[in-house]
């Protein structure tokens, strides 16, 4: 087993901060972590830290949202927004409502410096909008999406749009077009379930 820190970027990469001590240790990724965690050399009370993460929070704390989260990034979805979104829309639904997707934008709009997110549950669709402190969370439950639309913009990106009503439309554009097609798939699907 090695204990030494993680040399790979393509994960997130963690920073442990054990209790009584000042100086945190890392980056260290998941498999790390947990060997470390096994093998008894950090407990679940000590910190961790990674970008996006706003904190130090204690090790189980946050691999019990990493473990909830992983399965929401088998798009290619930036594993950082994925958990902002997740855990800002957990903050408001708690355990009334189950997350079925998260959707990112590969790049902000021209009026936006940052990237929205969209999420699927079986009760609304939500898109979280960033904001220059904190987030804004638009609802919208699905007894008033009229329908759902997606549109191939090129280059591996499209739009997906969501219509209010038959009065408002909106857009969330330049989003992997693989992650738009899962959008459009679940949407249909909670459409007809709550038809």
């Amino acid at each position: 087993m090695s204990t030494a820190p993680a040399e790979d970027p393509t994960g997130i990469q963690f920073s442990i901060l054990r209790r009584g001590s000042r100086d945190p240790e890392g980056p260290y990724l998941e498999h790390d972590l947990l060997e470390l965690m096994n093998a008894g050399s950090v407990s679940a009370h000590d910190l961790v830290f990674y970008e996006g993460l706003g904190e130090w929070k204690p090790i189980g704390e946050v691999f019990d949202i990493q473990e909830q989260i992983s399965h929401f990034v088998d798009d290619g979805q930036d594993t950082e927004k994925v958990g902002q979104a997740f855990r800002e829309v957990t903050d408001i639904v708690g355990n009334t409502e189950s997350i079925f997707y998260i959707a990112v934008q590969a790049k902000a709009g021209l009026l936006s410096k940052t990237k929205q997110c969209v999420v699927i549950t079986e009760k609304h669709i939500y898109i979280l909008h960033e904001r220059r402190v904190g987030y804004e969370l638009e609802a919208h439950l699905w007894k008033t999406v009229t329908n759902t639309l997606m549109r191939d913009e090129g280059k591996g990106l499209g739009t997906f749009s969501i219509l209010l009503g038959g009065e408002r439309r909106v857009d969330v554009c330049h989003i992997p077009l693989r992650q738009v097609q899962r959008l459009f798939q679940l949407s249909q699907e909670m459409k007809e379930a709550t038809d």
